[in-house]
């Protein structure tokens, strides 16, 4: 497992108004943290950011050695080092399961892709591998979405509400498939208004007037 070194300083974003004030956060390897906060409290813009596809105002941004800066395209090191899981699935309806889970590595070279047969075996979507995306439950949908995530080997697994849509089985699955990617050396970030949820990670944390603070 690749090293994870993360760590945000004094971190500001705002839009017509501030929404990340002063954001101060350090995750490796040994981190599973959950967010929690209301809506609009800018969970999905903290998200954004430690995913290099949205820029910062002012603050420090360093992911294992390199100092993120605003106007650099940093696609090849959120490749190299990010799983992205969203509540939304965001798979590609025309593609087949297969295929949307090998379509990173299509655009990376560099890491060499986790084991296609034992990720499946793990997820248990062998069954589904054939199908378009469409037919499938919440659920199925979810453990695909989890399978591409973790096709090129991430040391970080950022996950958007990955159980928002979910019934209480298959919310269950997808935590536990997170705590076991977890337990073999991942840092995990995960935003959640399930508070039941929050609460099984090492770190919980509340979003609230733009900064974090921890929650007991």
């Amino acid at each position: 497992m690749k090293e994870l070194e993360l760590s945000l300083s004094h971190l500001q974003k705002g839009y017509t108004r501030p929404v990340l004030c002063d954001i101060n956060l350090r995750v490796t390897n040994d981190s599973f943290v959950t967010v929690v906060g209301k809506s609009g409290s800018g969970k999905s813009t903290l998200l954004n950011i430690l995913g290099l596809v949205e820029e910062y105002d002012s603050g420090e941004y360093v992911f294992n050695g390199t100092r993120i800066e605003n106007g650099v395209d940093y696609a090849g090191l959120r490749l190299e080092n990010i799983g992205f899981i969203f509540q939304s699935y965001n798979l590609i309806p025309t593609l087949s399961c297969k295929e949307n889970i090998l379509l990173p590595a299509l655009y990376n070279r560099k890491n060499a892709p986790q084991d296609f047969d034992e990720l499946v075996e793990l997820l248990d979507i062998g069954p589904l591998l054939s199908q378009r995306v469409n037919t499938l439950s919440g659920g199925e949908k979810q453990r695909v979405a989890i399978a591409r995530a973790l096709i090129l080997d991430p040391c970080l697994i950022l996950a958007d509400e990955p159980t928002g849509n979910l019934d209480p089985k298959n919310r269950d699955i997808i935590l536990n498939l997170l705590h076991t990617e977890h337990e073999k050396g991942r840092g995990v970030i995960m935003i959640t208004h399930d508070m039941e949820l929050a609460g099984t990670a090492k770190t919980k944390l509340l979003l609230e007037n733009g900064t974090l603070n921890a929650v007991v």
